[in-house]
């Protein structure tokens, strides 16, 4: 299990509150793909001029569910629920139940999901009335895995989710977990991509321009 730090660098000449997210997974079902929205991974706020922050993560996936209060939108934030540890390699599939014992009821390892995915398999026990959400969840530093992507969950379905391991950063204050609109929330972001690099630790300094620099140490 490999474990990478993204360190941010505010050097925009004034104090800055920044957010980092992940690109959306590929999401599939049998029937029609539901809209995957975008959470924020971690959020790092005021960072003072010249100051810095880490954020520290490993590799590990993990399948989240939720019942948030609201509809999915830029305000909500998911701040409960549950998770669980799958694997992508072995096609982990996760059941999950609204019964008594609400959440994720079971893991097949091996499981039936498409390569370089995960599925989770709905029952039958709940309706979209009850605004279940599913997504996927990724370690940040906490002692509780957050949600970096959701999508709102229908019963008696399996959805095969592809994660795509690439972050982005940006400016702005938003709290971990909360959906953001990408087209709304700022005109730049440092995008970081660890494939093929040999260093885990990634560096991005925001300039006095506004402009990001991405570095790998």
């Amino acid at each position: 299990m490999a474990q990478y730090n993204i360190r941010i660098l505010n050097n925009s000449g004034a104090n800055k509150s920044y957010f980092a997210f992940m690109q959306v997974p590929k999401v599939s079902s049998g029937g029609a793909s539901p809209k995957v929205y975008s959470n924020v991974w971690v959020s790092f706020p005021e960072i003072t001029q010249g100051g810095w922050d880490t954020a520290q993560y490993t590799d590990t996936t993990f399948a989240c569910w939720s019942q948030p209060a609201q509809a999915l939108n830029p305000t909500t934030v998911i701040d409960s629920g549950g998770t669980i540890e799958v694997d992508t390699t072995t096609q982990d599939t996760v059941m999950f139940s609204n019964g008594v014992a609400r959440g994720f009821t079971q893991v097949n390892s091996p499981g039936t999901a498409n390569p370089g995915s995960f599925s989770i398999v709905s029952s039958t026990d709940f309706t979209p009335n009850n605004h279940f959400v599913f997504g996927l969840a990724r370690p940040n530093g906490s002692a509780i895995p957050a949600p970096v992507a959701t999508f709102d969950a229908l019963p008696n379905e399996i959805y095969n989710i592809t994660p795509v391991v690439k972050f982005y950063v940006g400016d702005g204050y938003y709290q971990a977990g909360q959906v953001i609109d990408l087209l709304s929330v700022s005109n730049a972001y440092a995008t970081i991509d660890f494939t093929n690099q040999p260093s885990t630790t990634a560096t991005v300094i925001q300039g006095l321009n506004g402009a990001f620099t991405v570095s790998f140490d």
